[in-house]
């Protein structure tokens, strides 16, 4: 398995303490303000974070590629 990336590192644990906090609310707030705005923001927002993280250990993996590649 590959290593990650200090920067996946820090994105994978916000994304896990985004999801488990948004969870939180929904004992609490149930109406169409949370509904909206999870339609508005959480369901944009963590589709976007799973896209950055492939991303981020696609160009870990181009970089390690090119320095085993150069030495």
């Amino acid at each position: 398995m590959p290593r990650l990336s200090h920067s996946e590192v820090i994105l994978a644990g916000a994304l896990r303490d985004l999801r488990r906090s948004w969870q939180e609310t929904s004992s609490s707030w149930r109406d169409k303000a949370r509904a909206d705005f999870e339609k508005d923001y959480v369901d944009e927002l963590l589709p976007a974070l799973s896209g950055a993280m492939s991303s981020i250990n696609e160009v870990n993996r181009l970089l390690q590629q090119a320095i085993n590649e150069c030495s």
